[in-house]
């Protein structure tokens, strides 16, 4: 049965869907029927045949006569710990790709991203929301008494990177991990794939002309029940729109045209910027030690 050989495994709000998506396209690569397969989270048992079957269809797209098969659960990062473990027990040769952004843009990226798709309060202000994922990081509070979803009070401890990395780094050998940054992605797209084709042994000449529109984009809707629907279809239409990158670009386009307000959010306070560069610091010390001192595009 045709398992992945490559996972893109982290970070949430780091252009994860994008990669999915570009790479999806590239005649070499098969793409899982969802991106988001979570299989290793919430799936895993430990036993090796009833794994192999379950994680086996998520990759029925004759993938195997493609080189490269790929899925993306960006949530793997931060359940390093568990994950990792069992991703070298059931597929100890895959490739892993993980793609890294400022944290403190990431997080506040995260919150509005979560708000927009209705899953945090517009009521609750950024500086709040930061009092909460504290109080929660640090056992103050549990997620009930803090009115969110433990998910979303886990977003600022998973800017953490060293904390979860290092697990990656415990169980695979450093050819099989790819360390990429979100800012030089956004700063050259084309070098970004290039480089990314390399380490997968793909050709890159497919992305020569690409078309590369920025996908899962934040951004504030005119009408909130218009939107909780189109979530839910999108939800129920994964499978089918998955393996149809370009009708799906194109329902999104026609959607955003009926029902986007703006695209984006406003720009972070200051003072919330300067207590998550603080909080922050620690961990990005670790990385860079963990990394060997090697060059990251931001500092704290």
């Amino acid at each position: 049965m045709t398992l992945a050989n490559f996972i893109i495994a982290g970070t949430e709000k780091a252009g994860t869907t994008s990669v999915f998506t570009y790479l999806s396209t590239h005649p070499a690569v098969c793409g899982s029927t969802v991106k988001e397969t979570d299989f290793f989270r919430n799936l895993y048992t430990g036993d090796r045949s009833t794994d192999t079957m379950n994680y086996a269809k998520y990759f029925t797209n004759h993938c195997e006569q493609k080189t490269i098969i790929m899925e993306a659960s960006p949530g793997y990062l931060g359940s390093g710990a568990e994950v990792a473990s069992r991703i070298k027990t059931l597929i100890p040769e895959t490739k892993l790709l993980f793609i890294l952004r400022n944290p403190v843009d990431r997080m506040y990226s995260s919150f509005n991203f979560h708000v927009g798709k209705l899953n945090i309060s517009k009521n609750i202000p950024f500086c709040s929301y930061i009092d909460r994922c504290i109080a929660y990081d640090s056992g103050q509070k549990s997620a009930a008494t803090l009115g969110l979803d433990e998910w979303y009070l886990k977003v600022i401890s998973y800017g953490r990177y060293a904390d979860y990395l290092k697990h990656y780094y415990e169980h695979f050998p450093a050819n099989q991990i790819k360390l990429m940054f979100f800012e030089d992605m956004n700063r050259d797209i084309q070098g970004f794939m290039t480089e990314l084709c390399q380490f997968l042994e793909i050709s890159p000449d497919y992305f020569t002309d690409y078309d590369f529109k920025k996908i899962n984009v934040t951004y504030e809707s005119k009408f909130k029940w218009l939107h909780k629907i189109a979530v839910w279809v999108n939800a129920k239409s994964e499978r089918f729109l998955r393996q149809r990158p370009h009708l799906k670009q194109w329902l999104v386009d026609v959607y955003k045209k009926t029902n986007q307000a703006r695209e984006g959010y406003d720009q972070i306070l200051e003072q919330d910027s300067q207590r998550l560069k603080q909080y922050y610091k620690p961990s990005v010390d670790a990385l860079k030690t963990l990394v060997k001192n090697r060059s990251i595009p931001w500092n704290m």
